[in-house]
């Protein structure tokens, strides 16, 4: 199984329907069926057009504006939720990759680099790693597979506390928007325009580029792999302060949890993974030595797991693999606040754990299921799940997920968020499964309230034909009701 932070190699599924045609020097194909990654999302669509340039996002708004369509943009389709799917015009981001030169602060605080949205993880990760004098993301997300549009525009994130959601990593991006005109957007030039362009859910328009924050990589991670039991981390009266202590020591915590202790065997796993990362000045390991070690644990799909410690530069210690890179998944995931003491966070991890092998035991269609959790600091974007007026809040980002098209799947991850939503007011992540949740939408309307009329009010300015809004989010922005 997979999610958005152990995802391997898979791209979505297109059947095409008319041959490719041109529009003005844009490519595109007509009738395609498009299937997300995970192969929970699937639609026909009218036009799939693939630009490689800036120009060629201009002709797509305006033949989308000519012809009354609406206009949804697909990378690596690693979104549960069908936050790209129209009928209408859909645009592939993936020939725009373009990295440009990082540049370094005048006063030689800090690095930047500018990036076209459908530049690859792995992409950046190579290139900054080659850049004199090396450079990294501080914080990713586990798989180097996806895009960075996706990725900045949903608020996803990696484990640590001090990076918080990639979005905050944001320092300038330019949109295109549905009068076909670039935007810029930044902090000096506007910081509440900024701050909704940071975390757009793609609703302003169509990504050109965006500048994001790295740093040299002189520090290195030291990435230490555990397999404790799940009374020792979450039972008893101190598991909350212990578990705190845990993740503050750390730069970044990240828990998975798979419900049988032993392959095909009906035993409940009373142990749970762990990986910590801690930032060092240490030289980064050989890590071919650590090739072909046997498996650690009775599972093929994390077999590739093993405890112990070692140094990494850091893009090697945030892509940890994980699965048979064929294996696809569904997964539903919300953000909660912790409490000072953590305990909220034991009790979620404790009951969900109970929750979830009842339905993996429901059935043997069922085996294929796993938890996943971190904890970052709160961010500032107004439409993060995660957003807090205290900075130092911490926020746990739990997962539930098992292998695509599991029976019941749907149903009972929608009981699971509607119980963290009762219990921890808990925001559903974006990308994840979460439209099929009872009651979502009048939840989130009150839950996000003045913050959906403040994004309103920029993302009027910007499309205010509503090109840009499929039915996953006309729901939600409806401006009768806010």
């Amino acid at each position: 199984m997979n999610t958005d932070s152990v995802a391997q190699s898979q791209e979505p599924q297109i059947k095409l329907g008319s041959p490719m045609a041109i529009v003005d020097g844009v490519s595109f194909s007509g009738g395609d069926f498009w299937t997300n990654y995970g192969g929970n999302q699937s639609i026909q669509t009218e036009r799939l057009f693939y630009p490689r340039t800036l120009e060629d996002l201009k002709v797509i708004v305006r033949e989308a504006r000519d012809n009354n369509k609406k206009v949804r943009c697909v990378g690596s389709g690693h979104s549960w939720s069908a936050t790209a799917m129209t009928p209408d015009y859909m645009v592939s981001v993936n020939g725009l990759d373009n990295i440009h030169s990082p540049v370094q602060s005048r006063d030689g605080s800090g690095w930047t680099v500018t990036l076209e949205t459908g530049v690859l993880v792995s992409q950046l990760d190579k290139y900054l790693r080659d850049h004199s004098p090396p450079l990294a993301l501080p914080s990713n997300v586990v798989p180097d597979v996806v895009r960075f549009g996706g990725m900045l525009t949903m608020g996803c994130h990696g484990a640590s506390l001090n990076a918080r959601t990639l979005s905050d990593t944001i320092t300038e991006m330019t949109i295109v928007n549905a009068r076909g005109e670039l935007v810029t957007y930044s902090e000096a030039r506007d910081p509440e325009a900024f701050n909704v362009a940071c975390l757009n859910l793609g609703l302003l328009g169509i990504i050109y580029t965006a500048t994001i924050k790295v740093e040299p990589m002189n520090i290195r991670l030291r990435v230490t792999d555990s397999y404790p039991t799940l009374e020792s981390l979450f039972l008893g009266p101190q598991a909350g302060p212990a578990l705190k202590a845990r993740i503050l020591k750390n730069d970044s915590t990240e828990f998975l949890y798979w419900p049988f202790q032993h392959f095909m065997k009906p035993e409940q796993n009373k142990n749970i993974w762990v990986k910590e990362w801690e930032r060092t000045s240490e030289p980064a390991e050989d890590l071919k030595k650590y090739e072909g070690l046997p498996p650690m644990v009775d599972n093929p799909f994390f077999s590739m797991l093993q405890t112990g410690s070692r140094v990494m530069e850091i893009p090697d210690a945030l892509h940890f693999p994980i699965g048979d890179g064929v294996t696809t998944v569904e997964d539903a995931g919300c953000a909660f606040k912790v409490d000072g003491d953590f305990k909220n966070a034991c009790e979620a991890i404790a009951e969900l754990v109970k929750l979830n092998w009842t339905f993996t035991t429901s059935k043997p269609e069922c085996a294929g299921t796993a938890i996943e959790f971190r904890f970052i600091k709160a961010s500032d974007k107004i439409l993060s799940p995660a957003y807090d007026k205290d900075p130092e809040a911490i926020y746990c980002m739990i997962n539930v997920m098992a292998t695509s098209a599991t029976p019941g799947f749907k149903e009972y991850s929608c009981r699971i968020v509607a119980n963290w939503i009762s219990k921890y007011h808990a925001k559903p992540h974006w990308p994840k499964m979460w439209e099929s949740v009872d009651n979502v939408i009048p939840y989130l309307r009150r839950e996000y309230g003045d913050r959906l009329t403040r994004f309103n009010l920029v993302r009027k300015t910007q499309d205010p034909s509503d090109m840009f809004v499929n039915d996953t989010w006309r729901p939600l922005f409806q401006e009768n009701e806010l």
